[in-house]
């Protein structure tokens, strides 16, 4: 398992931590608790055990009746 440490791009603020099997890949979503889902950006290898993901909430599209 690989520790992940998922953080906000501008802030570098640390937004949720988990141990995953993987490395989410550039442009997947992902569940971030308190945020809902989210994109990944980027990411960044510590080193082969560890790895930072940087995030952006995907916004949530409603549908406007008239």
């Amino acid at each position: 398992m690989t520790p992940i440490q998922y953080r906000d791009p501008e802030t570098e603020e640390v937004l949720d931590c988990s141990y995953e099997e993987s490395a989410p890949s550039i442009g997947q979503t992902v569940m971030i608790d308190g945020l809902g889902e989210c994109r990944v950006l980027y990411r960044w290898q510590t080193n082969p055990t560890s790895c930072v993901v940087y995030v952006r909430p995907v916004e949530q599209k409603t549908m406007v009746t008239a």
